[in-house]
């Protein structure tokens, strides 16, 4: 049972003025910029972790990915004084599953079910249980409605001490602009009291929720015309919002003086998509529209500033990168965790993604190669995405790829049986389209 938060009764934190931000000029261009020596000495104390999932927000939506749309000077802001990860990727596009992998170094359970919100149904720590132990306070908040999938028991199993979800949110003054939820800026009051009143390290975990469709644009924000498409003028207009936000998150820490102690993270969930391969939303955007994310990491030990890290990488890469930058000891690779410190090797060989409905499609990518499987049509789909990175020429009959898309075939279909066994082993559970007797 996750232990809630009380509504708190100091609300001088929802009043901080909105602060403007300043562009830090040339956005950073992935292609050019330095990629040496990321990693840095580690504190003497203790830093406190502020982790940022921001709700729907693909790479190519944000200013660093993509510097001829102007929708977050912040994060080019943040970029320049951090680490932009290049080809960051989830895993399923899905919130509730693409939680797992950003918190806990392992891909979700591989069917629709949100199993993992059961108790004792993950089968590792993961990175509130590990900071828990170390004497680290905990708390993840969301401004969405709690019963939506049980977000209670998968807090709970993340291993979160506090949640505060919709209902424990004061909401005189904010824009309920989402079917499920409250504007992000909802949070930042209640965010700060929890964080003012702790005497040791913490961990902060927020997932936003404005840019999650139908894509109500907040009242009183300042509405710019990015593109011609009203539908995704407005998801980039929501995700220019939730930047704002973290702007908001970011320069709150610094007014009292903790920011230098803090390793400030902002990653995208999972990405939208609009038509571009036919489909919308992003629950079976297999394409890199619903999966290529963001991702930028400042503070203690991270640099040097402005650096751009390469290779392939994965949300999962958060939790054994994180436990090192805070001095804990970091899981041995290959073991129990399918994630890899991001500063101290060079990404994975391969990557692996599923959509979320139960056998609909899955993907593989290795080097520039990319294998969508798809159960029924179009069938395999195989992509050379430094040729084409948007994914518009199925190259399946050129070269060795009729081969190549056999083997990543395979290679999912065995990704999922034992991924799914790793869950299963714990409830015992028959694996994943097993016939009852």
């Amino acid at each position: 049972m996750v232990a809630r938060v009380s509504p708190c009764a100091s609300r001088h934190a929802l009043a901080f003025a909105l602060l403007v931000a300043a562009c830090a000029g040339e956005s950073p261009d992935p292609s050019t910029s330095s990629t040496a020596s990321t990693s840095g000495p580690l504190p003497e104390r203790r830093p406190n972790v502020v982790l940022i999932a921001m709700e729907s927000t693909r790479a190519s939506a944000v200013t660093p990915y993509l510097p001829g749309l102007p929708t977050t000077p912040f994060l080019v802001e943040l970029a320049a004084e951090g680490v932009l990860v290049e080809r960051a990727y989830t895993v399923v596009p899905h919130t509730s599953k693409a939680l797992v992998p950003i918190h806990c170094g392992i891909p979700p359970k591989l069917v629709k079910a949100i199993d993992e919100a059961n108790a004792g149904t993950i089968p590792t720590t993961c990175l509130a249980g590990h900071l828990a132990a170390a004497g680290y306070a905990t708390l993840f908040i969301q401004p969405a409605r709690e019963t939506f999938e049980d977000r209670p028991g998968l807090v709970g199993n993340l291993g979160f001490a506090n949640f505060l979800g919709k209902s424990s949110l004061p909401t005189e003054g904010f824009d309920e602009s989402s079917y499920f939820g409250y504007e992000d800026d909802i949070m930042v009051g209640p965010a700060f009291d929890w964080v003012d009143a702790q005497d040791r390290p913490f961990f902060l975990a927020i997932l936003t929720l404005t840019a999650h469709d139908d894509y109500g644009i907040p009242a009183g924000f300042p509405v710019q015309d990015y593109v011609d498409d009203p539908t995704f003028n407005a998801y980039l207009n929501t995700v220019a919002y939730t930047a704002r936000f973290v702007e908001k998150i970011h320069d709150g820490l610094a007014e009292r003086g903790l920011l230098d102690d803090t390793i400030f993270i902002v990653a995208g969930d999972h990405g939208e998509g609009f038509g571009e391969h036919g489909r919308y939303g992003h629950d079976q955007v297999i394409y890199d529209e619903g999966l290529h994310v963001p991702m930028i990491l400042k503070g203690p030990g991270i640099g040097p500033p402005g650096a751009v890290l390469p290779g392939l990488r994965q949300v999962v890469d958060l939790l054994p990168t994180i436990l090192r930058l805070v001095g804990q000891e970091p899981p041995v690779a290959g073991g129990e965790y399918d994630g890899r410190d991001l500063f101290e090797t060079e990404g994975h060989e391969r990557l692996f993604h599923s959509c979320w409905r139960d056998s609909t499609c899955m993907a593989m990518r290795e080097g520039d190669r990319k294998v969508i499987y798809h159960y029924g049509d179009p069938g395999v789909e195989v992509f050379d995405l430094a040729a084409d990175p948007q994914e518009t020429r199925n190259v399946i009959d050129e070269g060795d790829n009729l081969s190549f898309a056999a083997e990543a075939v395979a290679a999912m279909e065995t990704w999922r049986t034992t991924t799914n066994a790793r869950y299963n082993a714990l409830t015992g559970a028959a694996p994943f389209g097993a016939v009852a007797p």
